[in-house]
């Protein structure tokens, strides 16, 4: 077993995982929306040569944005467990008062969230002024066309704000990257819930979320939209949490028992094209996750292990990058095809200096939409950063 540190220290490598993390999503859609596609390249990979052709395998590993989902799921149930995940460690009664909790949560997701709903209305206007083909579904990318789509009536901001997308109303705009805060959100809500039965019986709180889990694989709805997929899905959220339990102390399990989880990560291809029900398939991914994680964290006084909280700057506008990204990146395909006649070029250069822009854009605008909203409160390792940034693919 590994060795054990002071839990409260040496977390900064999270910082730079979450970032490549998002960089990661920002990379995959920026290679969906700004290169010629798989399809093409399968069509015509001879004309490509050995560095094309090398690229082109190279950046196939950016396709799983779904399955980062997962990821950042796992990651937000361990930083939002983890501050009274400690308390708790040290005994039975723990400080939660939901007030401050909430604000807080309010506080550090809103100011990026509505900024990205303004964003997203000055991109989509753009490309809807000049009627660029993304926006008449006629690019040459047939996945594109299927799946890039520009609500923007009031009923889909507002209950976007109120986090009810794909639930009651479509995603606001073209930023289909939002999703998923959905989930978050109601996670975060039912947080305070599962910490009553968490404070006496840790195991028995993952035992139950697990038993909703299987009845919902089995085909249980209760007809309740908003609640059965947020439900459904919160048992990928929940063992992040139990992550933070077990690396506390308050739960002894053999961490050889967990590790070998993180095997599922590069089988993460084969999980991707297989006929497994896409709950479960969600579900084994974070279960990957989640083993890493733990591993990670046993071992985070490594150099290694350490070097990612080199990244931390990327980390801190992670959340940022993940909400602007996707709406800057449609509004570049719709002026690369204006200019290239409709064709999609073969080269990744337009992609790689479109994820450079909204890079560098994320980080100046996180010290006006973050900073000012975080920094003045108590720091817990990790607990103030923000806990989502899922992919726009699904």
């Amino acid at each position: 077993m590994a060795k054990l540190l002071p839990v409260k220290t040496n977390l900064s490598f999270l910082d730079g995982l979450r970032g490549l993390a998002a960089l990661y999503v920002a990379t995959g859609h920026a290679r969906w929306l700004l290169w010629e596609g798989g399809e093409s390249f399968r069509q015509a990979g001879d004309s490509y040569g050995v560095i094309g052709k090398a690229f082109a395998l190279g950046m196939s590993m950016f396709k799983f944005g779904h399955e980062m989902v997962l990821f950042f799921f796992v990651l937000s149930g361990f930083v939002i467990h983890l501050k009274y995940a400690l308390q708790l460690a040290k005994g039975p009664d723990t400080h939660f008062t939901f007030g401050t909790y909430f604000m807080k949560r309010l506080k550090r997701i809103m100011p990026p969230y509505l900024f990205a709903f303004l964003l997203t209305i000055v991109c989509d206007s753009l490309v809807a002024h000049y009627q660029f083909s993304i926006y008449t579904h006629t690019t040459p990318l047939p996945l594109v066309n299927q799946n890039i789509t520009f609500h923007h009536s009031w009923s889909s901001l507002i209950g976007n704000i109120f986090f009810l997308q794909d639930a009651y109303v479509p995603v606001f705009g073209s930023n289909g990257s939002i999703w998923s805060l959905k989930y978050e959100w109601y996670f975060y809500m039912l947080y305070p819930i599962l910490l009553l039965t968490n404070k006496k019986f840790p195991k028995l709180t993952i035992l139950g979320v697990a038993g909703i889990f299987g009845l919902y694989t089995a085909g249980f709805h209760t007809g309740f939209i908003l609640f059965d997929q947020v439900v459904a899905c919160l048992f990928s959220w929940w063992v992040g949490a139990f992550m933070a339990d077990i690396y506390t102390g308050r739960v002894n399990v053999n961490r050889w028992l967990i590790y070998p989880l993180m095997v599922i990560v590069p089988l993460i291809p084969v999980i991707h094209t297989s006929g497994i029900p896409t709950l479960v398939k969600d579900q084994i991914v974070a279960f990957g996750f989640s083993g890493l994680l733990l591993l990670l964290l046993d071992y985070r006084e490594k150099k290694v292990v350490q070097g990612f909280g080199r990244l931390k700057w990327l980390g801190d506008c992670s959340y940022t990058l993940y909400l602007i990204h996707a709406p800057i990146l449609i509004l570049a395909n719709g002026i690369l095809l204006r200019i290239n006649h409709n064709q999609m070029p073969r080269t990744f250069v337009f992609a790689w200096l479109a994820v450079a822009f909204v890079v560098l854009l994320a980080y100046a605008l996180h010290f006006i939409l973050e900073k000012p909203f975080t920094s003045t409160a108590k720091r817990v390792p990790l607990s103030n950063h923000p806990e989502v940034m899922p992919a726009m693919v699904k």
